[in-house]
């Protein structure tokens, strides 16, 4: 007979069930990648700055800054073949280059598609692979000719620099199989091999570099990674698709590509945009207001894109399920899911923000006073601009559940329009930092900060603020692309 000592107690069993939710929970596991990606900014950089030397710390940040290419030479595909496969994981028939087709009565997967998207995905980034060799090979090559020799060993960076080289290339090549799976409903299953391959990255960078590895560790640690992440990826996607139920011949794989091209162009434009928007901003503070100014902006910058990438979390999990929730065109399910997340995201992004303008600077000034963030009123204007971004974004995403784009270009012309008037406003006037806040913030202001959120809405049946305050109502209006979704045309699969 047990005695009372031995049973789980009440408080024990609700731990329990908290810790299994948590363990099942894909936000929770988000949260987790989240926390890995700044635990290797808090333990990978300072092992580095201690190990190299100060010519091999500076062409790690070579290495690095040509690794952060990986997202624009995916070319945009990676969320056209997302969006495709959870088309197919809804039923849908068949694709087309803008639009879809709605599949009302669709019930289970498509597998037939989802085999044709599968060839057709691993043909695809074979070519973007070949077409990464070539230009970075060149670009990669001369830009690391020009520090090399003032490394502490010139043959082993270029060893590194060829470790590197095939991280990132193996990066593109296998990387899309964890885009497949994601994109199948299994969202879970992608975070924690994401987390996984992070924590393998993590501990074996600083391992080889506690070992004497150098400039060989990090590229190193991120192909092993890589390989581990791509195995079990490819793994759980063949067990899920089963047996082939035919073959793929080369003309259906063209076919494809054409399809899953117009959009992909579009967005791969876009991240292009937003990559040089982002760097550029944060390189104007070095010449115009000196490297302290620029690491002012850039720490307080990583902070609040920290605060909104954590705050996405509640919704981005959910996306493969909107993208078959679409193509059957059951908006109310749509309206049912997103309404709690979006609260939850916007609560959670107040909350982090509300810490870091609150909490932050006075820890810094306790604990670190010779760094520093924005100060008020900078600060907190970066912080809304930042609520505000997220929130176009996150409409802006639900449109292209639609299979369109239609923000592309306003917001590339965004990007661009605030650049030069982060310049005008650095040269004309003693804002100093400050025009690096106010620039996106009036630009972005003008359209996209009402525009987006205001046609999301409309691809919901609903309006912005009755949807917002009034919660799930049902659909009182057709979608706004519903008269041009269900027509044929030639690009059509």
């Amino acid at each position: 007979m047990a005695t009372a000592a031995s049973e789980p107690g009440p408080d024990r069993s609700r731990l329990a069930f908290w810790m299994r939710r948590l363990w099942q929970s894909a936000v929770a596991w988000s949260w987790v990648m989240n926390g890995l990606r700044l635990t290797a900014g808090l333990v990978v950089l300072p092992l580095l700055a201690t190990r190299l030397s100060k010519p091999d710390f500076d062409t790690y940040f070579v290495f690095l800054s040509l690794a952060a290419l990986v997202p624009i030479l995916d070319l945009g595909f990676s969320s056209s073949v997302g969006r495709a496969v959870s088309y197919a994981m809804g039923g849908a028939r068949q694709l087309r280059a803008q639009g879809f087709v709605p599949e009302p009565g669709a019930v289970g997967p498509n597998r037939v598609l989802l085999w044709q998207l599968l060839h057709t995905t691993r043909w695809l980034y074979r070519l973007l692979t070949l077409g990464a060799l070539a230009f970075l090979a060149a670009l990669g090559t001369w830009a690391v000719s020009k520090a090399v020799d003032k490394t502490s060993s010139p043959a082993l960076t270029w060893v590194a620099w060829g470790l590197t080289l095939l991280s990132i290339l193996w990066e593109i090549y296998s990387g899309w199989w964890n885009v497949f799976l994601r994109n199948l409903d299994r969202v879970l299953s992608s975070t924690r091999q994401v987390a996984l391959a992070q924590t393998i990255k993590i501990a074996l960078s600083c391992g080889l570099l506690v070992a004497g590895g150098g400039l060989l560790s990090v590229p190193l640690a991120g192909l092993v990674a890589a390989l581990v992440q791509r195995y079990l990826a490819r793994r759980e996607v063949l067990a899920i698709l089963g047996p082939e139920p035919g073959g793929t011949d080369t003309r259906t794989v063209r076919e494809f590509i054409a399809v899953l091209w117009p959009n992909s162009w579009r967005v791969g434009l876009q991240l292009f945009s937003n990559y040089l928007g982002s760097q550029a901003n944060t390189l104007v503070c070095l010449p115009l207001l000196g490297l302290a100014a620029s690491g002012q902006y850039g720490f307080t910058l990583q902070l609040i894109t920290l605060c909104s990438s954590m705050a996405q979390v509640w919704t981005t999990v959910k996306w493969p399920y909107l993208g078959q929730l679409r193509v059957r065109q059951d908006l109310p399910a749509m309206q049912r899911v997103v309404w709690p997340r979006l609260w939850l995201q916007y609560a959670t992004y107040l909350l982090l923000a509300g810490l870091v303008i609150g909490l932050v600077p006075w820890l810094l000034q306790v604990a670190q006073p010779d760094k520093s963030l924005l100060p008020m009123p900078w600060l907190a204007l970066l912080a809304l601009h930042g609520f505000l971004e997220m929130n176009y974004v996150f409409w802006g995403t639900l449109i292209s559940t639609e299979n369109r784009t239609p923000f592309t270009w306003p917001i590339i012309v965004s990007n661009l329009s605030s650049f030069v008037l982060v310049l005008t406003l650095l040269k004309t006037t003693s804002l100093g930092l400050g025009a690096l806040v106010l620039a996106p913030l009036i630009v972005h202001g003008l359209y996209n900060h009402w525009k987006w959120p205001r046609e999301g809405a409309r691809s919901l049946g609903t309006t912005f603020w009755r949807f917002l305050l009034g919660g799930p109502g049902g659909v009182d209006r057709a979608p706004q692309t519903a008269s041009w979704t269900t027509v044929g045309g030639p690009d059509k699969l």
